[in-house]
């Protein structure tokens, strides 16, 4: 099938034929077959399909005789260029399409669920957003480095995130402790907290992951696409997605919540000490008695600091204590 862009190409009937009337303009078909070299009727063939395209036009001289004459360049080659777009436009919506379907299979459960691989980056961006987008109840992230995803992508994932939050989504997210040395991402953290989400650091999270309603799950195992090895893995339920639901929750109990300034919020020496009794395993009433203190004031330095701490148990404020400095 002959198309514009054949025109342009200098070895082709088609090309030859346009060359000739570009650079012989208004001729007749006895000229124009002798400029080709080829039978009149060869030359009229190419003339008429030149005509369909129209690369050509048919005109007549002041005689009446049939002349031919070639369209702009320029103006072939801009209306060639925004078919090819049309056709790669096209080309690219079947592909997002197809893709749906293709990660949707992927991870639909089958019987006792699944564990895909998957070997490009641009997927694994692909699967964080579609989770997220999908979430019905929750979705907890481990964010570390290195990054899969530009600054540009980085936006979108915290618009996408601030959107599903104002859903009514519930955002657990833990960051690597470097994260206070990245000002951009800490700015996201804290402005998706204040619109409700909850984010804790760790120095050294094992892996990045995101888990959706504990339901589904996708891990990063490395960010080097040269490498012949999975990317990632995809998880649905199976004994590995609970595993790494499990695990999530561990990490997050043991995490401190992120801060504008992790450094800023030191203990006053009362509170230094009722949290080394604590680790100690005393009571209330014993740290009531060896600090001179009033167990009623005691419960309330113990509920704050627990607070601060973002810790459920007294186990817990000890390790963030001792993760912040502060013992």
């Amino acid at each position: 099938m002959t198309d514009l862009g054949d025109i342009f190409e200098p070895g082709s009937p088609h090309g030859r034929t346009y060359a000739v009337l570009v650079h012989h303009p208004r001729s007749g078909l006895a000229d124009i077959a002798r400029y080709l070299d080829v039978t009149p009727e060869e030359a009229a063939a190419n003339l008429e399909i030149l005509c369909a395209l129209q690369a050509a036009v048919r005109l007549e001289d002041a005689e009446g005789e049939p002349v031919w004459d070639a369209h702009a360049p320029e103006s072939l080659s801009e209306a060639e260029a925004r078919r090819r777009q049309h056709e790669i436009n096209q080309m690219h919506a079947a592909a997002a399409r197809l893709s749906e379907t293709f990660r949707s299979v992927r991870r639909s459960p089958r019987g006792n669920g699944s564990v895909v691989p998957v070997f490009e980056r641009l997927e694994m961006l692909a699967d964080f957003e579609e989770m997220q987008t999908s979430a019905r109840t929750s979705v907890k992230i481990i964010e570390r480095g290195p990054y899969l995803s530009d600054i540009e992508r980085e936006n979108q994932q915290y618009l996408l995130k601030r959107a599903r939050i104002g859903e009514g989504i519930r955002y657990q997210t833990l960051y690597q402790d470097t994260i206070y040395q990245d000002a951009e991402r800490l700015r996201h953290a804290l402005s998706t907290n204040a619109s409700g989400a909850q984010a804790r650091t760790l120095p050294e999270p094992p892996f990045k992951m995101i888990i959706v309603d504990d339901e589904r799950a996708s891990l990063v195992l490395h960010a080097d696409e040269r490498r012949p090895d999975p990317m990632g893995l995809r998880f649905t339920g199976s004994p590995a997605l609970r595993l790494l639901v499990r695990t999530f929750d561990v990490l997050w109990s043991l995490a401190a919540p992120i801060s504008v300034n992790p450094s800023a919020d030191e203990l006053d020496d009362r509170d230094k000490a009722i949290l080394t009794l604590m680790g100690l395993g005393a009571t209330d009433d014993t740290i009531a008695r060896r600090l001179g203190m009033s167990r009623r004031t005691v419960v309330r330095r113990t509920a704050r600091l627990l607070e601060r701490l973002g810790a459920s148990t007294r186990f817990q404020a000890g390790v963030q204590a001792t993760r912040r400095g502060w013992l």
